[in-house]
Parts: structure tokens; C-alpha cells; sequence
């Protein structure tokens, strides 16, 4: 499955997209995930490991459909032209 990396201002989050497309419409998927970015359990790095936390449990992941995607990236852009401006 390819995947994007991207890395949080801070280092302490990664931004993970990942996808597979099968070729035909509406078979492949999109995920969309958040963990931590060294490698430590997610609980750890928001501060107060708990025996009931699992041990590998890095991150908080979700799938998203083809109107998902395309609700989450109108929100991205919407964000970032709020926040830096709009691309020229």
C-alpha cells in the first residue's frame, strides 16, 4: 500500500496517508492516521501509560470513503488558505 509521511511542527506526531486502489471504482480505500512519531506508545507520549493500555498501540487510524476524501481535503485547503493564505 503506498503511503505519505508527514511530519508534525513539533516531532512528536506523524500524519500517515495511506491507500490501495484496485483499478475498478469504489473497491480500493484511503486511511488517514495520526502516531506518534518516536516510536512510543501513543499513551506514553499524551502522557500517563496505564497497564490497560496496549503496548504497541501507536496511533489513532480511520478509513475514509471517496466523499471523505474529498470533505477532508476541501477542509484542508480551506484551513490552510485561512491560515497562510491562497496559493497563487
Amino acid at each position: 500500500m503506498p503511503k505519505e509521511v508527514i511530519r508534525d511542527q513539533a516531532e512528536l506526531y506523524d500524519v500517515h496517508v495511506g491507500w490501495d486502489g484496485r483499478g475498478e471504482e469504489g473497491t480500493g480505500h484511503v486511511q488517514v492516521g495520526v502516531e506518534t512519531h518516536s516510536g512510543l506508545p501513543l499513551a506514553e507520549v499524551l502522557g500517563g501509560l496505564t497497564s490497560a493500555d496496549p503496548a504497541g498501540f501507536r496511533g489513532v487510524w480511520g478509513t475514509l470513503d471517496r466523499a471523505g476524501c474529498n470533505r477532508a481535503i476541501r477542509a484542508l485547503k480551506r484551513a490552510r488558505d485561512q491560515a497562510y493564505g491562497r496559493d497563487e
